[in-house]
């Protein structure tokens, strides 16, 4: 499948995310977040909220400024995993100096006994901590400090990077000051490389597609089960798939 065609050009580009705090589970796919983002404009997320439920012919196409090509008989994103350069103390030699990744905490609690004292005794009554929305957690959190996460893609750099500039932030918990992006940048490329990428003679995967004859002359990943296009967590879209390693 070709390009899709607009008024711009299309062109390659490595769009790079430079982060000015520690980044919380793991990176986006960027077409995901593209679409997450235009849906929000778009009043998709409003107005038509899409959940597990709704049917696969009844799930819109959010439209953004990304090429497709069609691989193993289904239509793909032209945009590479998340690459996540060298961390910051491995880059500087300071690797037994500045811990590269850690584990934070993130924890809940409800205060029962300090609750109780701002309610009146006759509308006090006893709530459900062991399970529910009141469940006291405390979960670990794999956390890595990374100066920024990358991707390689082909489209349109004015589409795109509208839609950039509102996302402030990448990973988990972002609400709390994980992932906060300072600045994105784009660095035009000679050739596509958001899909496949030659290596040393080799093909090597880009990105998460799903497993197929078009994959008998690829290496560079591992065969898991999960989703190859966004919305990445709805069902019609699970199936086995190669993650690029």
């Amino acid at each position: 499948m070709g390009d899709s065609h607009g008024r711009h050009p299309l062109k390659n580009w490595l769009v790079s995310a430079w982060l000015s705090t520690p980044l919380c589970g793991d990176p986006p796919q960027l077409d995901a977040v593209l679409q997450w983002e235009m849906a929000n404009r778009l009043g998709l997320k409003h107005a038509k909220k899409t959940g597990r439920w709704t049917p696969p012919d009844e799930i819109e196409d959010v439209p953004i400024s990304l090429a497709k090509r069609t691989v193993n008989g289904r239509d793909i994103h032209c945009c590479s995993s998340p690459i996540i350069p060298p961390l910051y103390a491995q880059e500087a030699g300071y690797i037994e100096k500045i811990p590269s990744e850690w584990v934070d905490h993130t924890g809940k609690r409800f205060e029962s006994a300090k609750m109780a004292g701002i309610i009146a005794p006759e509308y006090r009554k006893s709530v459900l901590t062991a399970s529910g929305p009141y469940k006291q957690r405390f979960v670990p959190e794999r956390v890595r400090l990374v100066p920024r996460v990358c991707w390689f893609l082909r489209g349109d750099r004015e589409g795109i990077n509208k839609l950039l500039i509102r996302i402030y932030a990448l990973g988990r918990h972002r609400s709390i000051g994980y992932g906060a992006v300072w600045k994105w940048t784009f660095d035009e490329v000679a050739n596509d490389y958001s899909i496949f990428t030659p290596c040393n003679g080799k093909i090597i995967l880009m990105r998460i597609l799903p497993v197929g004859e078009d994959l008998n002359n690829v290496c560079g990943y591992r065969l898991s089960f999960g989703g190859y296009r966004a919305p990445y967590w709805h069902p019609a879209y699970q199936t086995e798939v190669a993650v690029p390693c």
